[in-house]
């Protein structure tokens, strides 16, 4: 009798578990389809930055800026890696920080030091259990990052930079590539990536260029566009970031809730195999006891 009420007990919190999952599954839905439209709204103020940046520098913006330096000997590399605070998401988190892993150790191969900024509460538990060595990182980005707070994080990294305290600044995120296609990657975010001739890109060789009037000069412009240029690329890993792990939890907590199911079925079905037994055995024992009696 115990063992088919633990089953039965079993059965219950399975569906109270269920209706958990399914209810986060819905609730991931919801913030994923947020965090894709602030992607989308945003691609075109990047493209259009990047349209500006290349007119100017085909007007004889600067040939060279400090943003886009390009060190003889990289000894210093800060790492900034970008995770979720929480759990309960699948493999996000732990792609991340195991191709991060693998970043540094391929660095420390080629002799250079690694500065790590962890960003999200399951950085700092991966490495207190790596027992690995970073510096102050970012607790506060939740499912909806702002530009303000990730604009103080872009002018720390290009301070690290200017500065000569790190050579290069890498970036270990989940890219959005669409909403049925997000991956790790690890890019470079300073040096800048030094400008390429437009006309190249176009095979035709029928491209047409158009004269712009640029104000006060290209170069004050390039000036004020490369800082801007690296704030919003980090604004975009952070939004690409939020959007992914909202994909994951999303999916993540579908395959709970099919679980889930499966399992009470099989539950359902052992409760009603151990019932019947005991109902047999019941009759059984009631048929013994009237035929002792005759």
């Amino acid at each position: 009798m115990a063992k088919v009420k633990d089953i039965k007990d079993r059965i219950r919190s399975v569906g109270n578990t269920m209706k958990i999952t399914r209810t986060m599954e819905l609730v991931a839905t919801a913030k994923a389809k947020v965090a894709a439209d602030r992607i989308e709204r945003a691609i075109p103020y990047f493209e259009s930055l990047n349209e500006i940046a290349s007119q100017a520098r085909g007007q004889g913006g600067v040939a060279s800026h400090p943003l886009l330096e390009k060190r003889a000997e990289v000894k210093r590399v800060a790492v900034l890696v970008i995770v979720g605070n929480r759990g309960l998401c699948g493999g996000y988190n732990s792609l991340v920080l195991r191709m991060a892993r693998d970043h540094i150790r391929a660095l420390e191969a080629e002799g250079i030091e690694s500065v790590l900024i962890p960003s999200g509460g399951k950085a700092f538990t991966w490495l207190k259990f790596q027992e690995q060595d970073y510096v102050e990182g970012y607790r506060q980005f939740e499912d909806k990052p702002q530009y303000t707070e990730t604009e103080k994080v872009a002018e720390r990294l290009i301070k690290m930079f200017m500065s000569g305290e790190v050579d290069r600044v890498d970036l270990c995120y989940t890219h959005f590539f669409s909403a049925g296609r997000q991956s790790p990657v690890t890019n470079t975010l300073l040096p800048l990536s030094s400008p390429e001739s437009e006309a190249e890109d176009d095979s035709t060789g029928n491209a047409q260029e158009t004269d712009f009037i640029i104000e006060p000069d290209p170069a004050s412009i390039l000036n004020a566009i490369f800082p801007l240029q690296v704030k919003l690329d980090v604004f975009r890993s952070y939004l690409s970031a939020a959007a992914s792990e909202q994909i994951a939890r999303r999916i993540a907590m579908k395959n709970s809730t099919e679980n889930a199911k499966e399992l009470s079925k099989n539950l359902k079905m052992l409760y009603n195999r151990l019932r019947q037994a005991q109902i047999t055995t019941e009759i059984l024992e009631i048929i013994g006891g009237s035929e002792a009696l005759k």
